[in-house]
């Protein structure tokens, strides 16, 4: 009956309205008249189905609308008047960016999750409960929000306290790994713990990938048919919520680890972005430094009908050698006008968090033991002792202290073994001197080492 009309216009015409479960969120145009009618066919529902709406639970949230008004509206309705920011599914909503205090309900998550058990785990069993239980906490909203600096600060401290104090905070002593390190994927070194900051990053550029590629999805269209419908959205200046903003200023990372495949070139820069074998900025930088419009997309330079839309005249004899060549480029272009672009990263056709998070260490360079390590057999504490005395980070002293404490050591001499009680000197003499340390460490894989501690 189009009663209800569409407070922000779209392409597609379809109704903002989202809905997960039993919570429903919509938009409306504060007019009393789109209330009436949306009462009405509340009671058409429940008239039909016999599902009451529960008024009384209900919120009203005002964007631009003066007190008076909404006052009005709400005692039309019937709903409670809400302010912003609210909650909807766990994650702050509002017309402006979420501060550090609005993520307080997500951190407190965290710091329950330092139960007093952590106390008695040992590293690895601590290394565990990071990754799989307080870490995940924060995949939710970071695949939705650009997390403030703030907040991964403080979640990285409650991090640390648990891998390395547990549950303890007045415990003495630091990190015995800087931070950087553990972070580190296991294979490269560390103990595989999410940088949240480049997990966070990873998460958002699903956003890219679908805006891009033109995904048909409405937010998609919305934003397109807003903004960009003649301009290439990383060369244009920052417009939109808060939200998009965050997002489109990773399309420097995105357009580093994706290339075009050119349709109707609406999506790319000419001279900056790689659509074809090399970035022609680069390839031909002379020819480039007289374009008139650095920003210009592949479309506007394949629609022009003239040398003078594209460069300032006339143009040097090096400058003009390069064209020449250009335009040989150009002519064995697939150049499509009504196809989409289609951007891909370089390491297959699909975007992946995983993948990219991948790349982004792909380039470092570590021994190849450590991957032996954590793909042996040996028990998750064993590994984890062997990865200290890797990076050199085992705690000698507070170690050969324990092992005093326990039981004496057998030492020998050159004449005959005796038992006696060794102090910490001394232990640390046998350690540098062991044969056994020093046949483990010339070897370029510890073999030996993790062959004896293998489960059988």
């Amino acid at each position: 009956m189009n009663l209800l009309r569409v407070p922000i216009p779209q392409p597609t015409g379809d109704f903002p309205i989202v809905q997960y479960a039993d919570d429903t969120l919509m938009m409306l145009q504060a007019d009393a008249s789109q209330l009436i009618f949306l009462k009405a066919l509340l009671h058409s529902f429940l008239e039909s189905t016999g599902l009451k709406v529960n008024y009384s639970k209900s919120h009203m949230y005002s964007i631009n609308v003066n007190e008076e008004k909404m006052t009005h509206l709400a005692n039309t309705l019937g709903y409670d008047i809400g302010s912003m920011s609210f909650t909807y599914l766990g994650l702050p909503m509002g017309t402006t960016k979420p501060h550090i205090e609005d993520f307080t309900p997500m951190m407190d998550r965290i710091e329950r999750r330092l139960s007093a058990c952590s106390t008695w785990l040992s590293y690895s069993g601590r290394l565990e409960m990071v990754n799989s239980a307080i870490t995940p906490i924060t995949t939710y909203a970071m695949c939705t929000i650009k997390l403030p600096k703030g907040v991964i600060d403080n979640i990285d401290r409650a991090r640390k306290q648990c891998l390395w104090r547990g549950n303890d905070a007045q415990k003495k002593g630091g990190n015995l790994v800087a931070w950087e390190v553990v972070m580190q994927p296991k294979e490269k070194g560390g103990l595989g713990v999410l940088n949240l900051r480049l997990q966070n990053d990873a998460l958002l550029l699903k956003h890219l990938f679908k805006f891009y590629n033109k995904v048909d999805t409405p937010w998609v269209h919305l934003v397109w048919s807003k903004y960009y419908t003649t301009k290439v959205p990383h060369a244009s200046r920052e417009v939109g919520s808060f939200w998009w903003k965050d997002v489109l200023r990773l399309s420097i990372v995105f357009r580093g680890i994706a290339k075009c495949e050119i349709g109707d070139g609406l999506t790319v820069c000419f001279w900056d972005d790689m659509w074809s074998d090399a970035v022609l900025s680069q390839e031909f930088p002379r020819l480039a430094s007289f374009a008139s419009n650095e920003n210009a997309s592949v479309l506007e330079v394949m629609q022009a009908t003239d040398l003078d839309e594209l460069f300032f005249l006339p143009l040097s004899q090096q400058a003009f050698e390069e064209y020449e060549v250009l335009q040989l480029h150009l002519q064995n272009l697939p150049y499509d006008a009504d196809a989409k672009d289609c951007w891909l990263p370089t390491w297959g056709n699909v975007y992946t968090s995983r993948r990219f998070y991948s790349h982004v260490f792909s380039t470092m360079e570590a021994h190849p033991i450590f991957k032996a390590i954590w793909k042996s057999r040996c028990t998750p504490r064993v590994k984890f002792f062997a990865w200290l005395v890797l990076v050199d980070r085992l705690n000698t002293r507070m170690s050969c202290a324990t092992v005093v404490k326990r039981r004496p050591l057998i030492t020998y001499s050159s004449t005959a073994p005796s038992r006696r009680n060794v102090g910490q000197s001394s232990i640390l003499t046998g350690m540098t001197r062991c044969n056994f340390r020093i046949d483990w460490y010339r070897r370029d894989r510890f073999t030996m080492f993790l062959s004896s501690r293998r489960q059988p």
